[in-house]
């Protein structure tokens, strides 16, 4: 899954189950400012993030086709899910206020070089739902990333979700909707060094997107 560097650091201010992100917390984050700082911004100020199942469907009204990955990002000052769709011969991103739901800006980039256009399945269960999917996994945080991969001959979303003290990287099949694996990382407060974790690591062999 390729990583953008959305956040400087370790994230760990509160982050509510529903996904409720403070919006100073979030940028404090990003500038690299301390816990502290962006837990008191996150005491200040709380906005309601739509979430990503809300915008996919935005998204995809302004423009049609199969969503190929998703991540919470920032744009001329705002925070915005970046989504970006797949169509018959080109990309397509849509940027899609985080908070207030409104269309920014829609770019178009031909690409008549990926091979895997043709064969992602139609019966895909859509990266939103998939996001929604890891957090109940999880049972906390907010997904902040969504990527459709073909990984051992399947078609699985591999999802990034946030909470005030880890990481987990989720991998969703993508027609079935079952957990396939996650990876747990816990933040050290005493240095750099993350403690990893494998929990539920299981195949699932359905054979359902074959």
């Amino acid at each position: 899954m390729n990583k953008r560097t959305l956040w400087a650091g370790v994230l760990s201010v509160a982050i509510a189950g529903s996904g409720v992100y403070g919006y100073n917390a979030v940028q404090a984050a990003g500038s690299g400012q301390t816990t502290a700082a962006g837990t008191q911004a996150a005491a200040k100020q709380q906005q309601q993030l739509i979430g990503m199942e809300k915008a996919e469907q935005l998204a995809l009204a302004a423009a049609n086709g199969k969503v190929e990955s998703m991540d919470i990002d920032r744009k001329k000052g705002k925070l915005v899910y970046d989504v970006e769709i797949q169509q018959n011969n080109r990309d397509v991103d849509v940027w899609i206020d985080a908070y207030t739901g409104k269309s920014l800006g829609v770019r178009v980039d031909r690409d008549d070089n990926d091979d895997d256009r043709d064969s992602i399945p139609g019966n895909l269960i859509g990266a939103g739902k998939a996001s929604t999917i890891a957090v109940k996994h999880v049972k906390s945080g907010t997904a902040v990333e969504v990527d459709l991969d073909h990984d051992d001959g399947r078609w699985v979303y591999d999802v990034e979700v946030k909470t005030a003290k880890g990481s987990s990287e989720v991998e969703v099949n993508a027609v079935s909707g079952k957990v396939i694996k996650a990876k747990y990382e816990k933040y050290d407060d005493h240095d750099d060094d993350h403690h990893d974790r494998d929990h539920n690591d299981y195949d699932d062999n359905d054979g359902d997107d074959d």
